[in-house]
């Protein structure tokens, strides 16, 4: 008997217990879906990193020689140890739209040739032959084949160090240390189209080297000793194994006769990084959208079983009568919130990870390649939808335990509507010149506050995330403008072959300018000691490479940072340092950082003179008059121009590497921001879909409970327009309330998640046009409006003597 009442009763209040039911859908859905992408890339990766055996270590030197990796391999802790030359040049390939051949950046990296086989980071075989040190020809990158489409047996021709060779593609793969790939540190996303790499037997080398048979092999990788833990896993193991990867550094910096210059582990390798933390933001979306949307089912539940139950005053009372005990007429309420709550989270898990997660996903997969990639549910999804089902069985139980407590002779007396009527009706001072229906709505809102919060957090939840869907898309363009427009204030940028002589240099200034800059590797040691790996950019740009200051305003470095700078900037050694790497590293303006350039044994003590910020690189910078007072020699890497060089490509200047233009990065930007669209597009969704139901909850809950106040008014001869106007009245001032709070929300919630989702080697921040302000208040406003009028027209069909004579 009592479930089939549970089910009628939920049939007839079903706008009500539907709002529960889609605020709890809604927070499962978006914490399962967003999680099964972002714990489908973190388990995919470590599948693929410990299939294909990801190394451990690089190693950066002049050149390893067969002795050194005997030396290397000789340790406790090293199983395997492989060298290689990478090096930078380009390829010829066709365009897809008109055929035409076009020249392409591309990472050529030459494996050893006395290795019978490649067991450090394997290849992952999409389409032909196993590589093997003897054949000829290339193994070509995935994601460019794929974009390019370059297919086994085409021949492409490549350019590296002014030397051109043609090769056979002899295979497709994947490589775990290649997942995400850039032409260019300041790149973001890199159009798989725009940048390839390839892997190639050392015996194709056409580099001479000066001497028959000899090669240079500046790059190693190792193989430590065990299988790296999953990083996104704290535990004894993890923490054992990182132990053992400091030592394996230490021993290889105190190995004689080998010059190694630099060693980085993977939290540094760009690839290995930047999966780790796209896949990471994926936690604090999910955490955000979840407590947003339970929050607001709670307050749901509050008002909605409260004012449920009252209207089931009589009927408790007569169960009570019949012999029900309290314990369980007190089950049957709380089953209400119980089984729409278990519902919804069941739905959420279900339909959260193809309809959110898979898209998503295939949205991640466009950046990474990383084969096999597949969404993963965790344990995790299933015990918060168990918790949240259980708050709100719990929130239930609290918002109707009063009545529920009551006796039957008690529950059974009507609960009638009490207006308390002052002395004098019309009030003194303001209040007696406010109209009837401001007086009437301010009375109504005082007595149901719960309903009013619920409405006023429903609203403000809805404006939040149309701020923040518009807001995101106006922060990345924000991004665009400040990075590749202030910081980035040239057309071209031209990167120097390793060395490229000094009378190549001097006509390359001649050519193109001699603003400059170069790049050191250094180790630095933070507040607590520890050493960690940065670089210096050696700004010698002439305002082509700027700085800026914390409200984006750039300037030449030579000038320093107005407010921001405590020092001579041109004193010897005076570094500028951003200010997230200050505030993650314990340093303020002022203080001294020890450091050193890589390879060298020398340690620096020098003063932090100013403090600059950067969206994308958290590193230190140094005028070239600072960094020649230590005693060192400036060695340009980069030369930045305004010239126009569209009709160049990288094999067209010799002693030149790679030719990156800022349009070309905008470009590769502006794909990125289409790719999040889709997530933009979502994000209005939802606002559009939760503003709706709060509004029209709201105003269900408000027809239902002022019944008999609409029907008293109709009796004394108001007519539908002012009944209309009074209702509407309310729905819009609550909304005006929601919209007031959501905004500044919206912007707070908009920069948190630039400053916590994304990597901690960017430091974003919200920039959120008017614009986005604007539809955020006229799209809730609408749905109000709209919302408001549909239900009005209830208010025709009171039936006054069944409303009136409901409280006798």
């Amino acid at each position: 008997m009592l479930r089939k009442k549970l089910l009628r009763d939920i049939k007839e209040n079903l706008g009500q217990f539907f709002t529960i039911f889609a605020m709890i859908f809604l927070a499962i859905m978006a914490f399962s879906g967003i999680n099964a992408f972002s714990d489908g890339l973190k388990y995919s990766s470590v599948e693929f990193y410990e299939k294909n055996n990801m190394q451990d270590l690089w190693l950066y030197g002049e050149n390893f020689s067969e002795e050194d990796l005997d030396k290397i391999k000789a340790l406790d802790n090293v199983t395997d140890v492989e060298r290689y030359l990478s090096m930078q040049g380009s390829v010829d390939v066709k365009n897809s739209e008109n055929s035409e051949i076009e020249n392409i950046q591309a990472e050529l990296n030459f494996l050893d040739a006395e290795d019978d086989e490649k067991n450090i980071s394997t290849m992952y075989l999409r389409d032909g032959e196993e590589y093997s040190p003897d054949k000829d020809g290339v193994w070509v990158g995935y994601y460019f084949a794929k974009a390019r489409d370059i297919q086994v047996g085409d021949k492409l021709t490549f350019y590296v160090e002014g030397y051109e060779f043609t090769e056979v593609v002899r295979g497709i793969v994947s490589s775990p240390d290649h997942v995400y790939t850039v032409s260019d540190p300041t790149v973001i996303f890199q159009d798989a189209a725009d940048f390839g790499w390839v892997y190639l037997s050392m015996n194709e080398c056409p580099i001479d080297f000066g001497m028959d048979d000899f090669y240079i092999y500046p790059n190693a990788i190792v193989d430590v000793t065990g299988v790296a833990p999953n990083p996104y896993i704290n535990s004894n193991e993890l923490d054992e194994f990182e132990n053992k990867l400091k030592s394996v550094k230490n021993e290889l910096y105190e190995l004689d006769d080998i010059s190694i210059s630099a060693i980085t582990g993977r939290d540094v390798w760009p690839s290995y990084e930047a999966l780790k933390a796209e896949s990471e933001e994926g936690d604090t979306y999910s955490g955000m959208f979840t407590v947003l949307f339970v929050f607001i089912a709670g307050l749901s539940v509050v008002t909605t079983m409260s004012r449920f139950v009252k209207k089931q005053r009589v009927q408790i009372g007569t169960l009570k009568a019949l012999g029900f005990r309290n314990r369980k007429v007190t089950i049957h309420y709380i089953a209400y919130g119980f089984w729409v709550s278990l519902i919804a989270a069941i739905l959420g898990i279900v339909i959260g990870g193809p309809v959110l997660g898979q898209p998503f996903l295939n949205m991640e997969l466009s950046m990474f390649d990383l084969p096999d990639a597949h969404r993963c549910i965790l344990s995790k999804n299933y015990i918060v939808a168990a918790l949240i089902v259980i708050v709100i069985t719990i929130i239930t139980y609290y918002s109707i335990k009063s009545i529920l407590k009551e006796s039957a002779a008690q529950t059974l007396r009507l609960e009638v509507p009490h207006i308390k009527i002052k002395a004098k009706e019309g009030g003194k001072g303001l209040s007696a010149k406010l109209p009837f229906s401001v007086k009437w709505n301010l009375r109504d809102i005082l007595r149901s506050k719960s309903r009013s919060i619920m409405a006023i957090v429903g609203v403000m939840g809805s404006t939040l995330l149309i701020v923040m869907a518009f807001g995101m898309q106006d922060s990345l363009q924000h991004y665009l403008v400040w990075e590749f427009d202030k910081i980035q204030a040239y057309n071209y940028k031209l990167n120097l072959s390793e060395n490229v002589s000094d009378e190549r240099l001097d006509e390359l200034f001649d050519a193109y300018g001699d603003a400059t800059s170069q790049t050191v590797a250094i180790e630095y040691k933070d507040s607590e000691g520890n050493i960690v790996t940065s670089s210096i950019t050696v700004n010698d740009s002439d305002g082509y490479l700027r700085v800026s200051d914390h409200d984006t305003n750039t300037y030449d470095i030579n000038d320093g940072i107005p407010g921001s700078t405590d020092g001579d900037v041109n004193e010897a050694g005076a570094l500028f340092a951003t200010e997230k790497l200050l505030k993650d590293n314990g340093f303020s303006l002022g203080d001294t950082v020890k450091w050193r350039i890589m390879g060298e044994d020398d340690w620096y003590e020098t003063k932090i003179v100013a403090a600059y910020r950067d969206p994308q690189s958290q590193q230190f910078s140094m005028t070239r008059v600072a960094f020649e007072g230590l005693g060192e020699d400036y060695v340009c890497d980069t030369i930045y121009t305004n010239d126009d060089l569209s009709d160049l490509t990288d094999s067209d200047i010799d002693g030149v590497s790679t030719i990156s233009s800022i349009e070309s990065l905008k470009e590769q930007m502006n794909v990125m921001l289409e790719m999040i669209s889709s997530m933009i597009v979502l994000l209005i969704a939802i606002s559009a879909i939760l503003g709706f139901i709060i509004i029209y909850n709201m105003g269900i809950l408000a027809l239902s409970e002022k019944m008999y106040q609409f029907a008293t008014l109709k009796v004394l001869g108001f007519k539908f327009n002012k009944l209309a106007l009074i209702y509407t009245q309310q729905n819009l001032w609550l909304t005006l309330v929601g919209i007031i709070l959501g905004l500044p929300l919206g912007y707070e919630f908009t920069d948190c998640m630039f400053k916590y989702a994304i990597g901690d080697n960017y430091d974003f921040f919200a920039n959120i046009d008017i614009s986005a302000y604007l539809i955020a208040i006229i799209g809730t406003l609408l749905i109000m409006f709209v919302t408001s009028i549909a239900l009005s027209r209830n208010l025709k069909k009171i039936d006054m003597v069944a409303s009136l004579k409901a409280n006798e």
